[in-house]
């Protein structure tokens, strides 16, 4: 089964998915405006969960969620998640009856 494993992690490091996301994390690394953005929201963040400054906050991500390439990076990580989450039930199923003697 840890075969089975590794085959999985493998399938998908070398899925388009995986490609995709390491192609757009590079756009944002390169890209100031980008990371200023995501500076910014980091910022507002900490403020928001010390200070509970919400309006900050809430401006903050929806102006970083508004630019495409973020968009699109969180829309793959967010398949990656349930790709994942699939993948751990299944096991679970699959291991749920058998116990180690």
């Amino acid at each position: 089964m840890i075969e089975k494993v590794y085959e999985i992690i493998d399938e998908i490091d070398n899925s388009k998915i995986k490609e995709n996301i390491d192609i757009l994390k590079d756009k944002i690394l390169n890209d100031e405006k980008l990371m200023k953005l995501i500076k910014d929201f980091n910022e507002k963040k900490t403020l928001y969960e010390k200070y509970n400054l919400k309006d900050d906050f809430i401006e903050s991500k929806t102006n970083l969620l508004k630019n495409e390439i973020i968009s699109e990076y969180i829309k793959l990580q967010n398949d990656i998640n349930l790709i994942t989450m699939h993948i751990n039930k299944r096991i679970n199923m699959l291991t749920k009856n058998t116990t180690c003697k």
